[in-house]
């Protein structure tokens, strides 16, 4: 019997040996379990933190995309607002340009009248030194009544009686 108790000993003692290999065993395993899920757990962390990260980002990049959007409306009203200036100042040029033409004819045109007006200013002065000052229409007033007057004239021999002179007319002046 002691053999048998013996096997029954070594079995326990076995048995026992299984257990505490089987016991480590599930303590390195368990170990590594808690390894793991310490590692999921922080790498679950990570991806939450990521993915936060990344909806943060996706957000700044929606606003971005707003600003550009915004930006480029703005770009594009203030490049059509810079093409109508644009069209206004041509137009304003054209016109610049043409009152320009127009004062440079203008200019001449008043100087041809200068020019004219100083043409006919001597005309006329030529004319006035022509015409009889009011002395020379005194002096022709008397000279008109002196010839006037009745003189009785003597015939002379064998001659014929003078003729009477008629009175002189003065020309209109114009």
């Amino acid at each position: 019997m002691s053999q048998a108790e013996m096997s029954f000993a070594q079995a326990l003692t076995e048995a026992k040996q299984i257990i505490v290999q089987q016991s480590n065993r599930i303590k390195t395993d368990l170990d590594k379990i808690r390894g793991l899920q310490d590692t999921i757990a922080s790498q679950t962390s990570a991806i939450h933190a990521g993915e936060r990260t990344i909806r943060e980002q996706a957000e700044a990049l929606a606003r971005h995309d707003d600003q550009v959007r915004s930006l480029t409306a703005r770009l594009a009203e203030a490049t059509q607002a810079r093409e109508q200036a644009e069209t206004i100042i041509d137009r304003q040029g054209q016109r610049l340009t043409q009152s320009q033409a127009a004062l440079t004819r203008l200019e001449q045109q008043v100087g041809e009248y200068a020019a004219r007006l100083e043409q006919v200013e001597q005309e006329l002065q030529a004319t006035q030194s022509q015409l009889p000052t009011a002395q020379d229409n005194e002096a022709l007033a008397a000279l008109s009544t002196l010839l006037s007057t009745k003189k009785v004239s003597v015939p002379a021999a064998g001659g014929r009686p003078a003729v009477p002179p008629q009175p002189m007319r003065m020309a209109e002046a114009a």
